[in-house]
């Protein structure tokens, strides 16, 4: 082969080679799809928040060393609940349309690892996998489902925080492998608290005016139930900036313990459920018509199991709920009289408080024990380290409206009755002086226009009273049977921080005098 051939041939192969490269184009490796994700959203099919119907939050408490599973979901009546928590209603649903729109935004800003041995270092494993045993690495998952058929719109595992990057967090799907940093917003509570309305009365302190307290203890011995530590105390103040006084106090030598009723009037205030039990429906249905306490078999087992007995009255005409740790009554200005019947004590797990003792899967339903029963099994259970468990106290509340606590009722002003026809004189006075006195006289006729015009005034003042004290009425009569409406569905349960606060006796309420106030109060004048 000459050279003039070979040199054609080279240039042939080139100009292929050429050609097929501007067809081709360049070789340039193609990225890993793990990588090819970073950048983009978790889940860009999630659009709109409002196609949330569910969210549910899996993590795990360190101090239980077990998992904590909570949602919120929206029933067929439009009403969102916590249907881990008896299905209570839910008050702090704007949080879930807040979790809603962060999630949305979530990226995979960096691929941080591929594999799954790494899940442990990052914190992602899933709290709901068969393989979790220890549960250390675990992380915290939040799923978002519709309301349709249940479809999940979001599902991510949230793991420890990037060092040095404030509000970057290890993320991962827990259909895959890959981890991705991801700036995290998510506020996302597990607490009943945090998701109801824990403010159980909506009592305004400033407007208390009466609140007494009966306390007693109820005890059972081998020969039946008896009360013990019976007292009764009454705390009262005109208006909302006078000093608290209280019944039968010895003012010589006592005097009202201000930072003890302080206490009690912010526990007042401030009462918060730390959980809830249903009612049963007949209960529940009677009280919402306001039918009040109808006693039958099922709801007296259902309240003698939690601290409440009742006890037949006198001529048998009905019978008496009688609180095992006493009653509060808090009365306010609008006539709204808050009863408070603490039950027995209830010790469990942070989620036991909130709900119940959880039936176990291998308990029959005829054998399961009523919370009473395993409550006084949990004694021993605090012995056990690890396991202590959290006091609270069964609360049974209701509402009546008394309209003494609104003043006296405007009377009707009563109307002058007009003068009585004078006798006219036979003849003029005899004398100057006479005639003096006559004229000085006070004219009947003009003292009746006066008080008649006075009267006038006073009916249209009482007229404006008796409407305002019929809005009083009618505002504390509404405000009762809201009340009472939330009131009906619940037994509530409080902390113990609470009982004790509210349930105080003299021994708390009532202080010595110092010597000094002694001493001034017996060189005071007498009144």
């Amino acid at each position: 082969m000459n050279e003039t051939v070979r040199t054609s041939i080279f240039v042939a192969g080139a100009a292929l080679s050429l050609l097929a490269a501007s067809i081709l184009g360049p070789a340039v490796p193609k990225a890993p799809a793990e990588f090819s994700q970073v950048g983009k959203l978790f889940f860009p099919d999630f659009t709109d928040p409002d196609e949330a119907k569910s969210l549910q939050v899996v993590s795990y408490n360190s101090d239980t060393a077990s998992l904590r599973i909570f949602g919120v979901e929206q029933g067929p009546d439009k009403i969102w609940r916590i249907p881990s928590r008896n299905n209570y209603p839910v008050d702090g649903k704007d949080r879930l349309g807040k979790t809603s729109m962060s999630i949305l935004g979530i990226k995979r800003e960096t691929l941080a690892g591929q594999r799954k041995s790494q899940h442990v270092e990052f914190g992602v494993l899933d709290p709901l996998g068969e393989s979790v045993s220890d549960y250390k690495g675990v992380g915290n998952r939040v799923t978002l489902k519709d309301g349709k058929d249940g479809k999940t719109l979001a599902d991510l595992i949230i793991g420890k925080e990037v060092k040095g990057r404030s509000g970057f967090f290890y993320v991962r799907n827990p259909a895959e492998d890959q981890t991705y940093i991801a700036k995290v917003s998510i506020d996302v509570s597990t607490k009943f608290a945090d998701w109801i309305e824990p403010d159980l009365l909506k009592l305004e302190s400033s407007k208390l005016r009466n609140v007494v307290i009966e306390k007693h203890s109820v005890e059972f011995t081998p020969e039946g139930g008896k009360m013990t530590g019976k007292e009764s105390n009454k705390l009262s103040r005109a208006t909302a900036t006078d000093k608290w006084k209280l019944d039968d106090i010895d003012e010589a030598k006592e005097e009202v313990n201000e930072d003890e009723v302080r206490k009690l009037i912010q526990a007042l205030d401030d009462l918060k459920i730390v959980g809830v039990r249903p009612k049963n429906d007949r209960l529940k249905k009677s009280l919402q018509d306001e039918q009040g306490l109808k006693l039958d078999e099922r709801t007296r087992r259902e309240m003698e199991e939690i601290g409440f007995f009742f006890v037949p009255l006198p001529n048998r005409k009905g019978m008496a709920m009688i609180s095992q740790e006493g009653d509060l009554m808090a009365i306010t200005e609008q006539g709204v009289a808050y009863e408070l019947h603490f039950g027995s004590v209830f010790s469990g797990s942070e989620e036991e408080v909130e709900a119940g003792f959880i039936k176990k899967s291998d308990e029959k339903a005829d054998g399961e024990k009523a919370d009473s029963e395993k409550n006084a099994e949990g004694a021993e259970d605090d012995k056990k380290p690890g396991s202590k468990k959290i006091k609270s106290r069964y609360l049974f509340a209701q509402a009546q409206f008394s309209p003494e606590a609104l003043g006296p009722k405007p009377e009707v002003p009563v109307k002058p009755e007009p003068p009585a026809e004078e006798a006219k004189p036979e003849a003029e006075p005899a004398d100057a002086g006479a005639a003096e006195n006559a004229a000085n006289k006070p004219d009947p006729k003009k003292a009746y226009e006066e008080a008649l015009a006075k009267h006038e005034v006073d009916v249209k003042k009482y007229e404006a009273d008796v409407k305002a004290y019929d809005e009083k009425v009618k505002a504390g009569e509404k405000q009762v049977k809201d009340l009472n409406r939330r009131f009906a569905e619940w037994y509530y349960v409080i902390s113990g921080d609470s009982f004790e606060n509210l349930r105080q006796g003299r021994k708390t309420l009532v202080k010595e005098k110092a010597a000094a106030e002694k001493a001034a109060d017996e060189n005071a004048e007498p009144k």
